[in-house]
């Protein structure tokens, strides 16, 4: 596919779904509407990730888990688990990009009108107010900065669940985030 067979318009939509499982149903109309879906909360074990690639028929995945199993045992944090859906056809202009980060999912879109386009999911967690979610929110902010200013994109686009009240501590780090990454390129 190219851009001129979309029209020259890349549709996309993000959905906290909170398991995939009872929400497959939603997921599969957003992918008959858009053609990437970024998703939150998706809470599949790293043995399940690919069920994304067979939600529809005409999309693949790419995901992260926050989990790992340890002697049967499910360890780790129960949240933050990521992933894009895309249209199949648009595969050869996707570069899945590993994140190295359990709360982002990450490709770009390499062959757009305005220039490759790196496309972010992303769980940030909630605001506890103490000082190790503070630390987390701030880090998960980091690795995105650190994502699109080591990739070639001209564009970034972030979408996900920021878990930031407007008065929060936290939005400061999103709305440097949101400056530093206007300035670059």
């Amino acid at each position: 596919m190219d851009w001129n067979q979309i029209n020259n318009k890349l549709s996309i939509c993000s959905f906290n779904c909170r398991s995939v499982r009872p929400s497959a149903d939603e997921i599969t109309e957003l992918c008959s509407l858009s053609h990437t879906v970024c998703l939150q909360e998706h809470w599949l074990l790293p043995h399940k990730l690919t069920l994304l690639s067979n939600i529809s028929t005409n999309f693949l995945a790419t995901s992260s888990s926050a989990m790992t199993l340890d002697d049967d045992v499910v360890v780790g944090r129960p949240y933050g688990w990521t992933g894009i859906l895309y249209h199949k056809s648009l595969s050869s202009l996707i570069s899945v990009i590993d994140t190295g980060h359990p709360c982002l999912s990450a490709v770009i879109i390499v062959d757009s009108v305005c220039g490759p386009i790196l496309v972010v999911s992303a769980y940030l967690l909630t605001d506890y107010g103490d000082s190790g979610s503070a630390e987390d929110y701030v880090a998960t902010c980091a690795c995105i900065s650190a994502l699109y200013n080591d990739c070639d994109a001209v564009q970034l686009t972030v979408a996900g669940d920021f878990n930031c009240q407007v008065r929060s501590a936290l939005t400061i780090s999103v709305l440097i985030l949101v400056n530093s990454q206007t300035l670059h390129h």
